[in-house]
Formats: C-alpha cells, sequence, structure tokens
C-alpha cells in the first residue's frame, strides 16, 4: 500500500496505528494467499482473480466515500484491503504459467514482475496527485479505479477465452522459505524441463 505512511499520518492516526496499520496489510495478504491459491485450483483462475480485484476495489472505494478517521477502523478496512489486493500477483503468475511452455516459466514471471515494477512506480505518482488535491482518501479512489479496470479486463477475458482445463494445471504448492526466496527455485518446479548441453 504505497503512500498508507502519508496516508495514515494525514488523517491524525498515531505513528503506533500506522506501522500496525502498514503491518497488517501484508500480514492479511499473505494470510489469504493459502485459500486464495486453492480456490483457484478448483475453478477458473480468472473468476478468482476477478473476484479478489473487485474485493480490493470494494473496499478502497467505501475507505474513499466514507473517509474514516478511528484508527481502528482504518486498520481494519486496510487489512481486508491487504488480504484482496496483495493475492493478484501470485494468481496472477500461476494463470499466466497455465498458459506457458515450460521453458518459458522464468521469462513469463518475469515480464509480469517488470509490469508490476511499472505499476508501482506510476501507482504512487497518480495516487500522490490525488492525495493532494483531492483528499487523503484519494490514495484509495486511485486504488479503487486501478482494481476496478483490471476486475472489468479480467472478466472481459473469461469472455474471450476458454479456461485452461483443470487437468492440464498444476496444483498450489507451497515452497520452504529457504527455496522460495532464491533464484534456484525455478530449478525445482517439477514442470520446468530440464537443459542440457549440446
Amino acid at each position: 500500500l504505497h503512500g498508507g505512511a502519508v496516508y495514515g499520518a494525514r488523517i491524525g492516526i498515531s505513528t503506533a496505528e500506522i506501522a500496525l496499520m502498514m503491518s497488517l496489510v501484508v500480514i492479511a495478504g499473505a494470510a489469504m494467499q493459502l485459500p486464495a491459491g486453492r480456490l483457484s485450483d478448483t475453478t477458473d483462475r480468472r473468476f478468482v482473480l476477478a473476484g479478489a480485484a473487485f474485493g480490493a476495489a470494494l473496499v478502497a472505494a467505501l475507505i474513499f466515500l466514507f473517509a474514516p478517521r478511528s484508527g481502528v477502523f482504518v486498520i481494519v478496512m486496510t487489512a481486508a484491503y491487504g488480504a484482496f489486493a496483495y493475492t493478484l500477483y501470485s494468481i496472477a503468475v500461476a494463470h499466466a504459467n497455465d498458459h506457458a511452455r515450460a521453458e518459458d516459466f522464468v521469462k513469463v514471471s518475469g515480464g509480469l514482475l517488470l509490469l508490476y515494477g511499472f505499476g508501482t512506480m506510476i501507482g504512487p505518482l497518480l495516487a500522490a496527485a490525488l492525495m493532494g488535491s483531492v483528499r487523503p482518501e484519494g490514495l484509495f479512489l486511485a486504488t479503487a479505479l486501478a482494481h476496478l479496470s483490471l476486475a472489468g479486463y479480467t472478466l472481459l477475458r473469461i469472455r474471450a477465452r476458454a479456461p485452461v482445463p483443470i487437468e492440464n494445471r498444476d496444483a498450489f504448492k507451497t515452497q520452504p522459505a529457504d527455496r522460495a526466496v532464491t533464484p534456484e527455485a525455478t530449478r525445482l518446479d517439477p514442470r520446468r524441463k530440464v537443459e542440457t548441453n549440446s
């Protein structure tokens, strides 16, 4: 939630409440990874992607419209936002890999990471402009519009293309933390073809 600390300071909640808010946004997103991943294994991942994007847009819109000032209420609402918003990237990567060849997994993930990075550069600029011209909750207006656009685009893609059959997809897998954060994790993916030197 880029700009979350500035938003918290602008609406007058305490430093401790800001710290708790920023922590719980991430924790809520992490907690939703497993149920969202499991759900996406049993249905079209795009439905999960659209649902999470719409959920994030709805919570962000509520924060913008009602402009809460209670620290507790702000923390609860932003945690709910994080639960929806922070599941999007992992589901998007899983969906992209459903369509990718095994040898293209690294390129696909790299491309998505590049797009994600581009969004993290543009998003704060738009949010800052809205926070300055509207009110502090302009942060959530920006993210509501972005997530609503993603949900709408995903629904269009659902209509335009058939889903990958469940039997052709791999189930959600967890990895030990020491493997999940290293480049070698891609070599452990059972779907990846072994490269041989000729």
